[in-house]
């Protein structure tokens, strides 16, 4: 089962049921601030994973549900703190939300963000603020009825301080929330390069049928492995690439301009480079470098960019 749900101009919304009653919301073309959402339906309740960044995208995401079911939502799980999946949350008014103490933490510092000077052309809507309800470490269970949804960290930084997954052991479907990019440029700037490494070993390990990641289509069966191996390249490109830079004494920002793309310039976003390289450079045992801030990063992203803001098309 796969539906179109179109939200003004902003594009259609994939619906699809990647196993029984469980369902991926994948919005193309998975770019900036334009995410993945997925939930599972019980008998008389809906468990959400994650929700999405603008007011009108949060609104589409909930008739796609109510396509499906007119059961209530009555628990979020949000992935990690990042706006594109949490923005959303104060429209899940019955919802319980749940997420690693780290994504709380981070949301209750930056509430609601102001994006409109970096993104002036996105339409946010009437967005409120709205915190998870219960936090966990470690891991902890959902019963959607006789289902089990396993919620679990990595014990370490990945994409973010407080990256969680959803594994729905007796229907194979992993959610990766951003750990994954598919056909995107990954972005480590508020994590870890090496961290998201360990972490696709980790996905890889957990043996799913189906996932479905943080941006970019759903995949499975022979894809995993290709998908999986293909983030992985990306990432030990910018660990060789801030190898280089440090040798040859350059900056982060320097050796992003010195550096050919080749095979993954054909990835969407690719002005995240300069702002990976950051990271990958306060990550290189070999290098003196102190970290800028994520301020630094950004500025890099987008003089990388030829000075224009990244392209945003939510």
């Amino acid at each position: 089962m796969s539906s179109n749900h179109l939200h003004g101009n902003l594009g259609p919304g994939l619906l699809e049921e990647v196993a029984p009653q469980v369902f991926s919301y994948v919005q193309p073309d998975g770019t900036w601030f334009i995410n993945n959402t997925g939930f599972i339906v019980g008998e008389t309740a809906v468990v959400s994973i994650d929700t999405t960044s603008t007011e009108l995208r949060n609104r589409a995401y909930l008739d796609a549900i109510q396509s499906v079911t007119t059961n209530p939502v009555t628990v979020l799980v949000n992935t990690h703190h990042h706006a594109d999946h949490t923005h959303g949350n104060y429209l899940f008014e019955d919802a319980t939300i749940i997420s690693h103490i780290a994504c709380r933490q981070v949301m209750m510092v930056t509430g609601i963000p102001d994006y409109r000077a970096a993104f002036p052309g996105v339409n946010w809507g009437d967005l409120r603020f709205r915190a998870p309800d219960v936090t966990f470490e470690g891991s902890t269970t959902l019963h959607l009825d006789d289902l089990i949804i396993e919620l679990f960290d990595l014990g370490y930084v990945a994409h973010t301080e407080g990256d969680v997954l959803a594994w729905l052991p007796e229907r194979g479907v992993l959610f990766t929330g951003d750990l994954i990019f598919h056909g995107g440029t990954p972005f480590a700037l508020f994590g870890s390069i090496q961290g998201t490494l360990d972490a696709l070993d980790a996905i890889e390990r957990q043996g799913a049928e189906v996932i479905v990641p943080g941006h970019g289509p759903a995949f499975r069966g022979g894809e995993i492995g290709e998908v999986l191996d293909a983030q992985r390249s990306y990432l030990r490109f910018v660990q060789d690439t801030a190898a280089q830079g440090i040798s040859s004494g350059r900056t982060p920002i320097e050796q992003a301009f010195a550096t050919d793309l080749g095979e993954f310039d054909q990835l969407t976003d690719t002005e995240r480079l300069a702002g990976n390289l950051h990271v990958a450079y306060r990550e290189n045992s070999e290098s003196d470098y102190e970290w800028v801030g994520f301020e630094k990063g950004i500025a890099d992203m987008i003089a990388f960019n030829g000075g224009a803001l990244p392209r945003c098309l939510a």
